[in-house]
């Protein structure tokens, strides 16, 4: 493994480095080390055609010469038609996006998916007809050979062409692979359609029936010419040994090259597979980023491109739920500092606009509204509004019918959400021409148990910005804003209620002492007067329910310290209330008093039997409790005029 990720690492260093030069390069390179295969199908052909030292010079001479011009001719044809990805592999080089050039894409990446294939049918096509056909030629008429040489040099070729054409296919089909995620198309479809250019099954049957053939081709004519050289009057006993020798001699060779052959190309056909279990083994793990190099242009490299695709489709969708997760959090979050923030405010204008204006700074939505019912239930009022938008609706006091076609109203008659996805597609929505960039809307009721406060609205510019799953996580906030407007709207009444009763206890406290001191100042003092100066006397008011009724003065010969001062001051309240209970229980002394009096003169009265005694009895009574001089009770019906 180490081996090849140097090699991939130097390929794809002379890659940036070549550019476009690269197809030839890489061609050169792959028919450089596949034509060595060249030199034991020479020595197996001079093993059974015998050829003469001068004729084999000539034919191997010949030989090397058509291979090279057939190797010019294949390296020419296969860069012409790959010359689209020549031409995007020069962009590439040159620092251009291929992104930008889209043009030829698709026909580059068919080209370098199809090189393998293009190149194995011109290379076998050039070694049967530029090279083989040649050098049968040559030998036949230029060198006279036998017909049984010229069949050896035939079977030799025909063993060589396809071993070399096809291994020369697995090898630049894996030197290909850097130039593969160069001009890897970004549509799944383009790559998925032109990856495949040799099927693995094909693959297999070539290799399997060229290896058998070979084995074939090799052995069987050992055999002939042993058989040949017997006939013409061989000594059989030598005729077998030497048989028994040079099979045994090619065997070896054979096996030797079909076991380098089988194995260099069992580990370019398995590299796809070891790559991918290797990465499935890694994104099992969690890491999704990874991809796969197309290694092969057969069902491997397709196998790759759907992986690719899945992980890409899985790195996608976690993404996707990790946002929504995060999306999701940061709702919650908002909400929960929605409802921290509610909670400790009381007044009810502020609690809206401080709601308002966290759903649009923690949301970022565009714009946001609250509207509650009215006293008739009929109309939706906007009590609290965002932007300058909704400082002129609040101030031309803007509402909203309950029974109208808008999306406030719609969610306040069926009390559940309104989204409007596309505003313009909305037909249930009042279109405010203060708001012209809102693209998408939710009204959401603001409940309190199965009763309707109103509606919260939020607005933004973006399209779909509301989802349904988003109607749960906002209608709970809603609800909660809901329960704190109605609170705040409770305790404002409770407060006005209790700053109403706080007045009439204060008027009533100064209502009481101030008749009781009228008649007379009540005063109480001990000691000496010694004078009036500041440092010395301490003026402390006596207050109840925040009304004074009266006042300490405490005079000295020395400054008051500010102990000494809190001292007084909380003595003076509870003077204060001393004196307040005092008053109260005068008061229940002198209304105990007026009952027991009004008890006596009623039992008194009760128990005359007759008009004037009952007469006599109220009037001495009456004026006995009062202390008056005189009681007179007349009795009288008074005449009205008749209509």
């Amino acid at each position: 493994m180490a081996i090849t990720s140097r090699l991939f690492s130097f390929l794809e260093t002379l890659l940036q480095r070549s550019g476009g030069y690269y197809l030839p390069l890489g061609i050169l390179i792959t028919q450089l080390l596949t034509n060595s295969f060249i030199a034991p199908a020479i020595i197996l052909v001079q093993n059974n055609a015998e050829l003469s030292p001068t004729d084999l010079g000539a034919s191997v001479r010949f030989l090397l010469v058509f291979t090279s011009l057939n190797n010019l001719l294949v390296v020419g044809l296969t860069l012409w038609l790959s010359r689209h990805a020549f031409h995007r592999l020069e962009l590439w080089r040159r620092g251009q996006s291929l992104a930008i050039y889209t043009t030829n894409q698709e026909q580059a990446w068919r080209e370098i998916a199809n090189l393998p294939r293009r190149y194995g049918v011109i290379g076998l096509t050039g070694a049967i007809f530029v090279v083989i056909v040649p050098l049968l030629g040559y030998q036949a008429l230029a060198l006279r050979l036998t017909a049984d040489q010229i069949i050896y040099t035939l079977l030799g070729g025909a063993v060589a062409a396809p071993i070399i054409v096809l291994m020369a296919m697995i090898l630049l089909d894996w030197i290909m692979q850097p130039v593969r995620q160069v001009l890897l198309p970004t549509s799944f479809e383009t790559q998925a359609a032109h990856i495949r250019s040799v099927s693995l099954f094909w693959k297999l049957q070539l290799l399997i029936l060229t290896l058998v053939s070979a084995g074939l081709a090799t052995l069987a004519p050992v055999g002939y010419r042993m058989i040949v050289r017997v006939v013409e009057g061989m000594d059989p006993i030598q005729a077998l040994r030497t048989y028994q020798v040079q099979s045994l001699g090619i065997a070896f060779l054979s096996l030797v090259i079909a076991a380098t052959f089988t194995t260099l190309s069992a580990y370019l056909l398995n590299a796809p597979f070891t790559q991918l279990l290797n990465l499935f083994q890694r994104v099992e793990q969690g890491q999704l980023h990874l991809r796969a190099n197309v290694f092969s242009s057969d069902e491997g490299g397709e196998l790759e491109v759907y992986f690719n695709r899945m992980v890409d489709r899985l790195e996608t969708l976690q993404a996707s739920l990790e946002k929504q997760v995060a999306d999701r959090t940061a709702q919650l979050a908002a909400v929960i500092e929605v409802g921290h923030a509610i909670s400790a405010i009381l007044d009810p204008d502020e609690l809206m606009g401080k709601v308002v204006n966290l759903i649009t700074d923690r949301f970022g939505h565009y714009y946001a509204a609250i509207f509650l019912l009215d006293s008739t239930g009929k109309w939706a009022e906007l009590k609290h509004a965002t932007g300058e938008a909704g400082r002129i609706l609040r101030e031309s006091r803007h509402r909203l019918a309950v029974d109208s076609k808008s999306m406030v109203g719609t969610a306040i008659r069926q009390k559940r959400a309104r989204i409007a996805l596309d505003v313009g597609l909305e037909p249930a929505r009042f279109s405010n021409p203060l708001l012209p960039y809102t693209r998408s809307e939710i009204a959401l009721p603001l409940m309190v148990g199965d009763r309707v406060l109103g509606a919260l609205d939020v607005q933004s510019t973006r399209e779909a910005a509301f989802q349904q799953e988003d109607i749960e996580i906002m209608q709970s906030m809603a609800n909660q804003v809901a329960i704190a407007v109605e609170n705040a709207q409770l305790f404002q009444e409770l407060r006005q209620r209790l700053q109403e009763l706080q007045r009439l206890q204060s008027q009533y406290v100064r209502d009481a002492w101030s008749e009781l001191t009228s008649a007379s100042s009540i005063e109480y003092g001990v000691g000496e007067e010694v004078g009036t100066d500041g440092e010395t006397t301490v003026q402390i008011p006596l207050t109840l329910r925040n009304q004074q009724i009266g006042s300490i003065r405490v005079d000295g010969d020395q400054k008051w310290t500010e102990e000494e001062r809190a001292w007084m001051e909380s003595l003076a309240t509870q003077v204060a209330l001393a004196l307040e209970n005092a008053r109260l229980m005068e008061e229940s002394r002198k209304e105990a008093g007026m009952d027991r009096i009004v008890s006596e003169i009623t039992a008194r009265i009760w128990s005359a039997g007759s008009i004037e005694g009952i007469l006599q009895t109220a009037a001495r009574e009456i004026g006995r409790a009062l202390n008056a001089s005189e009681a007179i009770i007349a009795l009288g019906v008074e005449e009205r005029n008749q209509p």
